[in-house]
Protein backbone atom coordinates (compact mmCIF):
# COMPACT_ATOMS: atom_id res chain seq x y z
CA UNK A 1 0.00 0.00 0.00
CA UNK A 2 1.32 2.92 -0.83
CA UNK A 3 2.55 5.85 1.96
CA UNK A 4 -0.19 7.88 3.04
CA UNK A 5 -0.74 10.45 6.10
CA UNK A 6 -1.77 9.39 9.18
CA UNK A 7 -4.31 11.36 11.34
CA UNK A 8 -4.10 12.48 14.60
CA UNK A 9 -7.58 14.12 16.46
CA UNK A 10 -7.29 16.89 18.72
CA UNK A 11 -9.46 18.44 21.01
CA UNK A 12 -8.18 21.79 22.27
CA UNK A 13 -9.93 24.31 24.45
CA UNK A 14 -7.93 27.37 22.53
CA UNK A 15 -9.09 26.27 18.84
CA UNK A 16 -12.61 25.55 19.88
CA UNK A 17 -12.58 29.37 22.09
CA UNK A 18 -11.11 31.10 18.39
CA UNK A 19 -14.40 28.89 16.51
CA UNK A 20 -16.65 29.99 19.22
CA UNK A 21 -15.93 33.95 19.24
CA UNK A 22 -15.66 33.98 15.42
CA UNK A 23 -19.06 32.17 15.39
CA UNK A 24 -20.56 34.66 17.44
CA UNK A 25 -19.05 37.70 15.36
CA UNK A 26 -19.38 35.87 11.86
CA UNK A 27 -20.62 39.48 10.39
CA UNK A 28 -16.90 40.23 10.51
CA UNK A 29 -15.63 37.69 8.21
CA UNK A 30 -15.71 37.12 4.46
CA UNK A 31 -19.12 35.91 2.86
CA UNK A 32 -16.50 32.45 2.37
CA UNK A 33 -16.63 31.94 6.26
CA UNK A 34 -19.65 34.02 7.25
CA UNK A 35 -21.93 31.78 4.74
CA UNK A 36 -19.85 28.66 5.22
CA UNK A 37 -17.99 27.16 8.39
CA UNK A 38 -19.28 30.13 10.80
CA UNK A 39 -22.94 29.96 9.45
CA UNK A 40 -24.25 27.88 13.03
CA UNK A 41 -27.28 30.64 13.97
CA UNK A 42 -28.62 28.20 16.49
CA UNK A 43 -25.27 28.44 18.12
CA UNK A 44 -25.07 32.45 18.37
CA UNK A 45 -28.69 32.44 19.25
CA UNK A 46 -27.91 30.73 22.26
CA UNK A 47 -24.67 32.85 23.42
CA UNK A 48 -26.03 35.91 22.07
CA UNK A 49 -25.71 37.33 25.77
CA UNK A 50 -21.64 37.13 25.29
CA UNK A 51 -21.29 39.23 21.94
CA UNK A 52 -20.26 42.36 24.03
CA UNK A 53 -20.16 45.86 23.40
CA UNK A 54 -16.45 46.12 23.96
CA UNK A 55 -15.92 42.78 21.53
CA UNK A 56 -17.77 44.40 18.77
CA UNK A 57 -15.41 47.35 19.05
CA UNK A 58 -12.18 45.10 19.35
CA UNK A 59 -13.40 43.43 15.53
CA UNK A 60 -14.13 46.59 14.67
CA UNK A 61 -10.55 47.17 15.02
CA UNK A 62 -9.65 44.59 13.76
CA UNK A 63 -11.70 45.05 10.49
CA UNK A 64 -9.53 47.75 9.35
CA UNK A 65 -6.96 44.91 8.27
CA UNK A 66 -8.85 43.41 6.80
CA UNK A 67 -8.09 40.43 8.88
CA UNK A 68 -8.67 37.29 6.94
CA UNK A 69 -8.15 37.85 3.37
CA UNK A 70 -4.13 39.30 3.49
CA UNK A 71 -5.11 42.46 1.47
CA UNK A 72 -4.30 44.68 4.60
CA UNK A 73 -0.70 43.59 2.80
CA UNK A 74 -1.40 45.39 -0.32
CA UNK A 75 -3.24 48.31 1.40
CA UNK A 76 -0.47 48.67 3.82
CA UNK A 77 2.27 49.39 1.14
CA UNK A 78 1.43 52.78 -0.57
CA UNK A 79 3.90 55.24 1.73
CA UNK A 80 6.45 52.42 0.78
CA UNK A 81 9.45 53.07 -0.98
CA UNK A 82 12.06 51.12 -0.21
CA UNK A 83 12.11 47.41 1.20
CA UNK A 84 13.83 48.13 4.24
CA UNK A 85 10.16 50.98 4.80
CA UNK A 86 8.24 47.95 3.39
CA UNK A 87 9.43 45.16 6.20
CA UNK A 88 8.85 47.79 8.91
CA UNK A 89 4.85 48.80 7.53
CA UNK A 90 4.04 44.75 7.27
CA UNK A 91 5.59 44.10 10.65
CA UNK A 92 3.64 46.73 11.92
CA UNK A 93 0.94 46.12 11.03
CA UNK A 94 1.36 42.63 11.23
CA UNK A 95 1.69 42.86 15.01
CA UNK A 96 -0.93 45.21 15.18
CA UNK A 97 -3.50 42.52 14.00
CA UNK A 98 -1.84 39.85 16.42
CA UNK A 99 -2.60 42.12 19.08
CA UNK A 100 -6.01 42.96 18.54
CA UNK A 101 -6.41 38.98 17.95
CA UNK A 102 -4.65 38.72 21.73
CA UNK A 103 -7.23 40.81 23.05
CA UNK A 104 -10.42 39.47 21.66
CA UNK A 105 -9.22 35.91 22.84
CA UNK A 106 -8.43 37.12 26.10
CA UNK A 107 -11.53 38.87 26.54
CA UNK A 108 -14.11 36.06 25.71
CA UNK A 109 -12.17 33.45 27.68
CA UNK A 110 -13.32 34.31 30.82
CA UNK A 111 -16.99 34.02 29.74
CA UNK A 112 -16.45 30.70 27.28
CA UNK A 113 -15.12 28.51 30.13
CA UNK A 114 -18.40 27.66 31.08
CA UNK A 115 -19.46 26.76 27.85
CA UNK A 116 -15.82 24.50 27.74
CA UNK A 117 -17.03 23.05 30.79
CA UNK A 118 -19.97 21.90 28.87
CA UNK A 119 -18.62 21.10 26.05
CA UNK A 120 -15.25 19.35 26.29
CA UNK A 121 -15.66 15.83 27.60
CA UNK A 122 -18.50 15.55 24.89
CA UNK A 123 -15.97 16.15 22.28
CA UNK A 124 -13.26 14.04 24.15
CA UNK A 125 -15.48 11.08 23.80
CA UNK A 126 -16.79 11.54 20.65
CA UNK A 127 -12.93 11.52 19.80
CA UNK A 128 -12.18 8.22 21.22
CA UNK A 129 -14.95 6.92 19.34
CA UNK A 130 -14.33 8.14 15.81
CA UNK A 131 -10.74 8.15 16.31
CA UNK A 132 -11.14 3.91 16.86
CA UNK A 133 -13.40 3.95 13.60
CA UNK A 134 -11.55 6.04 11.77
CA UNK A 135 -8.09 4.13 12.43
CA UNK A 136 -9.23 0.57 11.21
CA UNK A 137 -10.07 2.75 7.69
CA UNK A 138 -7.34 5.30 6.99
CA UNK A 139 -5.10 3.65 5.26
CA UNK A 140 -7.98 2.51 2.90
CA UNK A 141 -9.28 5.56 2.52
CA UNK A 142 -6.24 7.74 1.54
CA UNK A 143 -4.71 5.31 -0.40
CA UNK A 144 -7.74 4.85 -2.50
CA UNK A 145 -8.44 8.34 -2.82
CA UNK A 146 -3.85 9.02 -4.24
CA UNK A 147 -4.92 6.12 -6.65
CA UNK A 148 -8.50 7.40 -7.65
CA UNK A 149 -6.51 10.66 -8.60
CA UNK A 150 -3.37 9.77 -9.68
CA UNK A 151 -1.48 12.10 -7.17
CA UNK A 152 0.70 11.32 -4.19
CA UNK A 153 0.38 12.62 -0.80
CA UNK A 154 2.58 15.64 0.11
CA UNK A 155 2.36 15.19 4.06
CA UNK A 156 2.69 12.67 6.41
CA UNK A 157 0.50 13.75 8.90
CA UNK A 158 -2.80 15.46 9.21
CA UNK A 159 -4.30 17.06 12.46
CA UNK A 160 -7.95 16.76 12.45
CA UNK A 161 -9.19 19.23 15.46
CA UNK A 162 -12.62 18.71 16.65
CA UNK A 163 -14.47 22.26 17.15
CA UNK A 164 -18.13 22.07 18.51
CA UNK A 165 -19.93 25.00 17.24
CA UNK A 166 -18.71 25.08 13.00
CA UNK A 167 -20.94 24.42 10.71
CA UNK A 168 -19.22 21.87 8.57
CA UNK A 169 -16.07 21.40 7.69
CA UNK A 170 -13.01 23.16 6.25
CA UNK A 171 -9.27 22.22 5.50
CA UNK A 172 -5.99 23.85 5.32
CA UNK A 173 -2.43 22.22 4.15
CA UNK A 174 -2.14 19.61 6.60
CA UNK A 175 -5.12 21.00 9.28
CA UNK A 176 -8.71 20.00 8.79
CA UNK A 177 -11.48 21.43 11.39
CA UNK A 178 -14.54 19.64 12.02
CA UNK A 179 -17.87 19.43 13.90
CA UNK A 180 -18.57 16.16 16.19
CA UNK A 181 -21.33 15.08 13.85
CA UNK A 182 -23.41 12.49 15.72
CA UNK A 183 -23.91 9.49 12.59
CA UNK A 184 -20.37 8.26 12.12
CA UNK A 185 -20.78 7.48 8.48
CA UNK A 186 -21.66 11.22 7.78
CA UNK A 187 -18.43 12.01 9.94
CA UNK A 188 -16.73 9.41 7.71
CA UNK A 189 -17.73 11.51 4.25
CA UNK A 190 -16.97 14.72 5.48
CA UNK A 191 -14.01 14.32 6.94
CA UNK A 192 -12.96 12.33 3.96
CA UNK A 193 -14.49 15.53 1.94
CA UNK A 194 -11.61 17.63 3.84
CA UNK A 195 -8.36 15.17 3.21
CA UNK A 196 -9.19 15.52 -0.48
CA UNK A 197 -8.94 19.15 -0.81
CA UNK A 198 -5.67 18.67 0.69
CA UNK A 199 -4.61 15.88 -1.71
CA UNK A 200 -6.02 18.12 -4.72
CA UNK A 201 -5.79 21.80 -3.13
CA UNK A 202 -7.39 24.29 -4.82
CA UNK A 203 -4.35 26.32 -5.78
CA UNK A 204 -3.60 23.33 -7.99
CA UNK A 205 -7.11 22.15 -9.55
CA UNK A 206 -8.48 25.21 -10.28
CA UNK A 207 -5.07 25.95 -12.09
CA UNK A 208 -5.35 22.77 -14.35
CA UNK A 209 -9.09 23.44 -14.79
CA UNK A 210 -8.41 26.90 -16.37
CA UNK A 211 -5.41 25.78 -19.10
CA UNK A 212 -7.77 23.47 -20.04
CA UNK A 213 -10.93 25.52 -20.60
CA UNK A 214 -13.12 24.34 -17.88
CA UNK A 215 -15.38 25.44 -15.55
CA UNK A 216 -13.81 26.07 -12.40
CA UNK A 217 -17.53 25.39 -10.03
CA UNK A 218 -16.68 21.75 -10.89
CA UNK A 219 -13.43 21.59 -8.48
CA UNK A 220 -15.63 21.25 -5.75
CA UNK A 221 -17.34 18.48 -7.46
CA UNK A 222 -14.04 16.73 -8.34
CA UNK A 223 -13.30 16.92 -4.56
CA UNK A 224 -16.16 15.55 -3.62
CA UNK A 225 -15.93 12.57 -5.80
CA UNK A 226 -12.58 11.69 -4.46
CA UNK A 227 -14.19 11.54 -1.48
CA UNK A 228 -16.87 9.58 -2.08
CA UNK A 229 -15.27 6.44 -3.72
CA UNK A 230 -12.23 6.76 -1.40
CA UNK A 231 -14.72 6.45 1.68
CA UNK A 232 -17.41 4.33 -0.67
CA UNK A 233 -16.48 0.61 0.71
CA UNK A 234 -16.47 1.88 4.18
CA UNK A 235 -20.25 3.72 4.97
CA UNK A 236 -23.47 1.48 5.38
CA UNK A 237 -25.98 3.48 2.95
CA UNK A 238 -24.02 4.74 0.06
CA UNK A 239 -27.49 6.70 -1.10
CA UNK A 240 -28.49 8.29 2.02
CA UNK A 241 -27.86 12.21 2.28
CA UNK A 242 -24.92 13.46 3.19
CA UNK A 243 -23.05 10.69 1.62
CA UNK A 244 -23.65 10.61 -1.99
CA UNK A 245 -22.70 13.59 -3.97
CA UNK A 246 -25.48 15.86 -4.29
CA UNK A 247 -26.83 17.10 -7.83
CA UNK A 248 -28.44 19.95 -6.38
CA UNK A 249 -25.07 21.16 -4.49
CA UNK A 250 -22.52 19.83 -6.77
CA UNK A 251 -21.89 21.19 -10.46
CA UNK A 252 -22.20 18.81 -12.73
CA UNK A 253 -22.18 15.72 -10.42
CA UNK A 254 -24.07 13.76 -13.15
CA UNK A 255 -22.09 14.24 -15.86
CA UNK A 256 -18.61 13.80 -13.87
CA UNK A 257 -19.76 10.80 -11.85
CA UNK A 258 -19.49 7.89 -14.55
CA UNK A 259 -16.11 9.17 -15.00
CA UNK A 260 -14.74 8.80 -11.40
CA UNK A 261 -16.67 5.49 -11.20
CA UNK A 262 -14.69 4.11 -14.30
CA UNK A 263 -11.49 5.43 -12.34
CA UNK A 264 -12.95 3.46 -9.76
CA UNK A 265 -13.56 0.34 -11.19
CA UNK A 266 -10.69 0.54 -13.49
CA UNK A 267 -7.60 2.12 -11.85
CA UNK A 268 -5.22 1.44 -15.22
CA UNK A 269 -7.67 3.04 -17.27
CA UNK A 270 -5.70 6.98 -16.51
CA UNK A 271 -2.47 7.05 -15.95
CA UNK A 272 -2.07 11.16 -14.61
CA UNK A 273 -4.90 13.27 -13.23
CA UNK A 274 -4.28 15.39 -16.24
CA UNK A 275 -5.51 12.63 -18.19
CA UNK A 276 -8.94 12.04 -16.15
CA UNK A 277 -9.44 16.65 -16.95
CA UNK A 278 -8.73 15.84 -20.61
CA UNK A 279 -11.46 13.07 -20.64
CA UNK A 280 -13.91 15.26 -18.32
CA UNK A 281 -12.57 18.41 -21.48
CA UNK A 282 -14.31 16.00 -23.82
Amino acid sequence: MANVPKLRFFVSKQVNLFYHISVLFSEYFSDEYSLGILNNSTYRQHYANLKTQSLHQKFQNLWRYSFYNWDFVGKSLFEANTFTKTRKILRKASQEQMNIWVEILSEALSSYENVWRQTAQKLKEYRSRFEAEWNRINDFVLAEMSSLAKLPWKTSTIAAHLVDCVYGAQSWTEDVVLPPFPDLDIEKKLLSHEIAHILVPDYFLKTKLQSLGLNCAIAHTIVDLIAYFGVKKHVADLERRGIKPNPSYYEEVSKLYPIFEGCYENPDRYQSFDEILKQIKL
